[in-house]
């Protein structure tokens, strides 16, 4: 996999993102006895509200994760998905690559059990994100600074990874104050 973060990009005026990602739905959709029961644009790409890396973010849902071995390997590879094999938690991950030589990830599949905490939580964040400018600004800043210090990508992943819990903690505490 390719060592350095990619360089962020603000705008989509093609709108190439959602294009890619109505194309791949619908494979997704149409697979033989396909396990997808739902996906959903996520990420930055989905709303342009920070800068962001150039890669499509689709959460796809499946009634139970071990679903995904009738869906996984050979299926995905054939479109050109291959299975990321990190410590993930209680999901399944699959990128999509520019080639087989740079290795720069141009989409990524978050399979994930649909209605778990899990799965809602992706939800939930990708809806702040999109109707929240102010704190989509700070998250894309903080995003950002990570993607700057020169760390390996997977450790830029892992960071990533802990900004989403904190935003997933401010969205908890927002709502838990609104609801008191």
């Amino acid at each position: 996999m390719h060592s350095d973060v990619q360089p962020f990009i603000n705008e989509d005026i093609h709108q190439t993102f959602i294009k890619q990602y109505q194309m791949l739905r619908h494979k997704l959709l149409s697979l033989l006895d396909t396990p997808v029961k739902t996906t959903h644009h996520i990420g930055g790409t989905s709303h342009f509200n920070y800068p962001t890396e150039p890669i499509l973010d689709v959460l796809v849902g499946v009634n139970n994760l071990h679903d995904i071995t009738a869906l996984d390997e050979k299926r995905l590879n054939y479109e050109g998905f291959y299975r990321l094999h990190h410590p993930y938690h209680k999901k399944v991950v699959m990128a999509q690559f520019n080639n087989l030589i740079d290795l720069r990830q141009i989409a990524r599949l978050h399979i994930v059990q649909i209605d778990s905490q899990l799965y809602n939580d992706y939800l939930k964040t990708n809806h702040y994100l999109t109707i929240n400018p102010s704190s989509a600004t700070n998250f894309g800043k903080q995003k950002y600074n990570l993607s700057t210090d020169a760390v390996p990508i997977r450790e830029y992943e892992n960071q990533k990874q802990l900004l989403f819990k904190q935003l997933l903690r401010k969205i908890n505490k927002d709502l838990s104050n609104a609801h008191n």
